[in-house]
């Protein structure tokens, strides 16, 4: 059995698992607050002419259903048969398709802008990933990505332990530093136009209540939340401080 399907497998495995737990997540209001602004922040990327737009491992589907808002039509892709089930719910008659990111089952150049909101880093063969990306998007289409960053050696410490320890995570899905993920897309053949680091209370705190849920017990938690949004802006627009964000959001278009 090859690397590629023992881990298509082992994430098919897991994310069944973890259907319920995503939908539990998305249940609280300063959990969405958080999540919106994030989505907000990605899909600000999406030029204005887009009309084909790929959401990959889109989950339980909260982000591809604000991303059926602005852009309707968008296709949603993931892997595990159960997680889409419950996007079923969340987005009612989206284009869903069960399949596996790493083959991409898509015609070339069909799509103006591919998501991919924390998928990269579930793959294996990174550059192939990024590169089946490219093969999809058209001559002026974008890639616009938001992967866990790892530049700050206490987080990375931390995800190292987390990963390793919790049954809810894969112990093979590293997070990446900004100059490796640069890197990544060079050599899968993206231009990088815009890169930026993103979530540091907002996203302990408000993000993932199934794994830290301290703002459950909070009164005022969603103006708590919106509070820690505008900290975690001033943060991860300073220099230095911007280390301390969680995840790095990266846009691309083909070069060539």
């Amino acid at each position: 059995m090859t690397v590629a399907r023992t881990n298509a497998q082992a994430q098919i495995d897991l994310h069944r698992k973890l259907a319920p737990r995503y939908a539990y997540r998305y249940s609280f209001e300063f959990s969405r607050l958080f999540q919106q602004d994030w989505h907000a922040e990605m899909i600000s990327h999406v030029p204005a002419s887009a009309g084909e737009i790929l959401d990959i491992g889109c989950g339980t589907g909260f982000f591809l259903a604000e991303l059926e808002e602005k852009h309707p039509g968008s296709v949603g892709l993931d892997i595990s048969h159960e997680m889409l089930k419950v996007s079923d719910e969340y987005v009612p008659g989206a284009r869903l398709v069960t399949g596996d990111a790493e083959k991409m089952p898509f015609r070339d150049r069909r799509f103006d802008a591919v998501f991919c909101k924390g998928s990269l880093h579930h793959t294996r063969d990174h550059v192939g990933f990024l590169a089946n990306c490219k093969r999809l998007l058209r001559e002026d289409g974008v890639l616009i990505m938001s992967e866990p960053c790892n530049d700050n050696p206490i987080i990375r410490v931390a995800r190292k332990l987390l990963y390793k320890k919790s049954q809810h995570f894969d112990e093979g899905d590293e997070g990446f530093t900004k100059k490796g993920i640069l890197r990544l897309c060079d050599e899968a053949g993206f231009e990088v136009t815009r890169v930026k680091k993103y979530g540091v209370l907002a996203y302990t705190f408000a993000g993932f209540p199934d794994h830290l849920g301290v703002l459950r017990f909070v009164p005022g938690s969603a103006l708590l939340t919106r509070l820690f949004i505008r900290i975690d802006r001033m943060l991860c627009a300073i220099p230095g401080l911007s280390l301390l964000g969680f995840h790095v959001v990266v846009v691309g278009k083909p070069r060539g």
